[in-house]
């Protein structure tokens, strides 16, 4: 499959299987994230793999709690098993105070859901996590990751192999100037 491919192919999964994520693709999505550029070279960016199933699980409970109602019937609407719809891997992707972390996050963000997606296997950029990590939250998880005292959450992406796919968005060629 080719880099546009991939692009055209990929949506978000909201239904994995338990089915566990291959080692030899786990390396092969770090790899994905690590390649990815930063400004000015920065390498700001730190990524926490988990596959623990119980940490998963608490990081969802521990952003459900912050959740208001709308997003917690959003997603019971959704059928969630918990926040990463069930998925076997997490990528947590953090960065100490970085004058361009958020975009080089969105980057490697992309750059491994597409390597996912490569692999066969499926993807879901998951924000509302954040909520676990703010530092507002008494019961925060930033040490349950070894976070870096400045080290703060930026974006994580649910990883396994989809149960049922969507279809991906229609292109919206609307949405271009041309000059």
């Amino acid at each position: 499959m080719n880099c546009l491919d991939a692009i055209r192919k990929r949506s978000s999964c909201r239904d994995f299987s338990d089915k566990k994520v291959l080692p030899e693709d786990v390396e092969k999505l770090l790899e994905a994230a690590l390649a990815s550029p930063t400004a000015i070279n920065a390498q700001s960016l730190r990524f926490s793999l988990i596959t623990d199933e119980d940490l998963i699980q608490q990081i969802s409970d521990r952003t459900y709690e912050r959740l208001d109602q709308a997003a917690l019937e959003r997603m019971k609407e959704r059928g969630a098993k918990n926040l990463f719809y069930g998925a076997p891997l997490i990528l947590v992707i953090s960065s100490v105070p970085s004058r361009y972390a958020a975009m080089d996050a969105g980057i490697a963000t992309q750059s491994v859901c597409l390597a996912a997606e490569q692999l066969g296997l499926s993807s879901c950029i998951v924000g509302m996590s954040r909520r676990s990590f703010e530092e507002d939250n008494p019961d925060h998880m930033r040490p349950a990751l070894q976070m870096e005292e400045d080290e703060r959450y930026l974006i994580s992406i649910a990883i396994g192999y989809a149960q049922s796919r969507k279809e991906p968005h229609e292109l919206s060629w609307d949405h271009v100037r041309r000059f």
